[in-house]
């Protein structure tokens, strides 16, 4: 026991003053005292270039508990996104909840007097990270070191994502600031020691039932539900739904190009944007795209967002003849949605009522799919529409093709693309919708589909609705009626006739 315990100080020594040659030396001793069996196996994926805080608090943690598997449940085995359920009330006996969120989101509760009572693992790549490390019993401070080299060596924290959230739960409100201050620090200097200039972004959380909810029913922590809940809060544009599947070093970039803050919320360090292309890249490509030449815009503005669950550069080009708006894939450069509106010519002259020479819309038709770039046997028209626009007579005409939606606006008399748009569908498909074309079946169609399924006749239906809509690349009709004390609602494939969604409930 005497020599265990040299050889636990010297590891504590090693692990607060990191001397690399100390480690091998223990190392060496651990196999001649046949110790090295015991300690625990990082699951080392990459090159450790942090090994003073990985092995230094394994090792630690071997020599007190062994390498002692933490239990895991099967609950959400099988799905990497499922978070574990916990309570929302505030932790009780004296203990604060500490949450770490990268990708892996991990759950300790702490003892006041800083120990750790229990680690839980709330996702799959928690469970990757945890792998057999024992915490349980270990002091904050070593098992902070130990999860964040396990981190490091598995990948889910380097120079590309380097950005983690801590959360902490706690009824006193001085502690748990207090606690939130410590393990961000801890957390810097791990990463310090590890090689990597992180991110960290640290809040407390007060216990409420309706975070709770929100967290549940996008599988996330309360602690990163939270934290979005303050950025939607600062900025409306953004939704829960667009930044729940987001990481944190993506969530923490979207902010920072926003220059989103909260007061609630700490952060030192800068997210990491070096798995993307980079602004100029995709403002070049959004110029390449509309033909525009970089150096003659009068105008630009560049943030990040998510479409779909990408991260993209959304661009707001300006000339002096229009404006130009741009997803730009942030890992590729692939154009995923855009926009164009020409400034009126406030010199031409523009007719007050219609009777002139118009191109038809035929023609108008022609000029969006040239312009489009669209082979008219693949496309389906959604929308064809003589309207007036500012002072000029156009023809608004949508249609669908090649996995994408189209909006344009053609000048009626000259033809002229006035406004153009395309938005790219979630991997590339449009719900019922075939590259070979097709028609949408109507909507007498979509109402005898819909009234047929509730099995309740024309006559019998009153209040009826039928709306053709398009949602996330879904294209459908919207049929609401009430047949004696109930109301339906469906929603029809615009192409299939399919059944989508059926609801009923008693009319109030």
């Amino acid at each position: 026991m005497d020599k265990e315990r040299e050889l636990l100080q010297r590891i504590d020594s090693a692990l607060r003053h990191g001397a690399p040659g100390d480690f091998r030396d223990v190392l060496t001793r651990l196999e001649a005292e046949k110790l090295k069996g015991r300690v625990i196996n990082m699951n080392e994926k990459k090159k450790n270039r942090f090994v003073p805080i990985a092995i230094a608090a394994a090792l630690v943690l071997a020599i007190l508990g062994g390498a002692v598997g933490y239990g895991i449940g099967h609950r959400g085995a099988n799905n990497p996104a499922v978070i574990e359920p916990a309570a929302s009330a505030a932790p009780a006996g004296g203990e604060s909840v500490v949450t770490l969120d990268v990708n892996p989101s991990i759950e300790l509760d702490v003892a006041a007097d800083d120990t750790v009572a229990a680690v839980k693992a709330l996702n799959a790549d928690a469970r990757v990270v945890l792998g057999s490390m024992d915490l349980a019993g270990s002091k904050l401070d070593v098992a902070v070191n130990a999860l964040i080299g396990s981190m490091l060596t598995n990948g889910y924290l380097d120079e590309l994502r380097n950005s983690i959230l801590v959360s902490v739960t706690d009824g006193d409100t001085a502690r748990a600031q207090a606690l939130q201050n410590s393990v961000a620090g801890m957390i810097e200097s791990a990463l310090g020691t590890g090689g990597v200039d992180g991110a960290v972004i640290s809040q407390t959380v007060s216990p409420d039932a309706a975070l709770s909810e929100l967290a549940a029913s996008y599988n996330i922590t309360e602690g990163k539900a939270a934290l979005i809940s303050k950025l939607v809060a600062a900025d409306p544009t953004l939704t829960v739904e667009s930044l729940a599947g987001l990481s944190v070093n993506d969530i923490a970039l979207i902010a920072a190009s926003r220059g989103l803050t909260d007061s609630s919320v700490t952060q030192s360090g800068t997210a990491s944007s070096g798995a993307y292309i980079g602004a100029d890249a995709a403002v070049e490509a959004a110029c390449a795209h509309a033909g525009l030449d970089v150096n003659a815009l009068s105008a630009k503005n560049v943030e990040f967002d998510s479409e779909n669950g990408r991260m993209v550069y959304e661009i707001d080009l300006y000339t002096a003849g229009g404006e130009y708006e741009y997803d730009i894939d942030a890992l590729t450069g692939e154009v995923v949605k855009f926009s164009r509106e020409t400034y009126a010519d406030p010199g031409a002259a523009v007719s007050t009522a219609p009777g002139g020479d118009y191109i038809g819309e035929e023609a108008a038709k022609a000029a969006a799919l040239s312009h489009a770039g669209a082979d008219s046997a693949n496309v389906v028209w959604t929308k064809a529409q003589f309207d007036r626009d500012n002072g000029r007579y156009v023809y608004e005409l949508e249609f669908v093709c090649s996995g994408a939606e189209y909006d344009y606006e053609i000048d009626a008399a000259t033809g002229a693309v006035i406004k153009a748009e395309r938005e790219q569908f979630a991997g590339g498909q449009h719900h019922g919708w075939n590259s070979q074309g097709g028609s949408l079946i109507g909507e007498t169609a979509a109402m005898s589909a819909a009234l047929s399924h509730a099995g309740v006749s024309e006559a019998e239906a009153s209040r009826l609705r039928v709306e053709l809509e398009r949602d996330d690349g879904y294209t459908y009709y919207e049929v609401d009626f009430r047949a004696g004390w109930m109301e339906y609602e469906y929603e029809i494939d615009a192409y299939s006739g399919a059944v989508l969604k059926a609801e009923r409930d008693y009319d109030d």
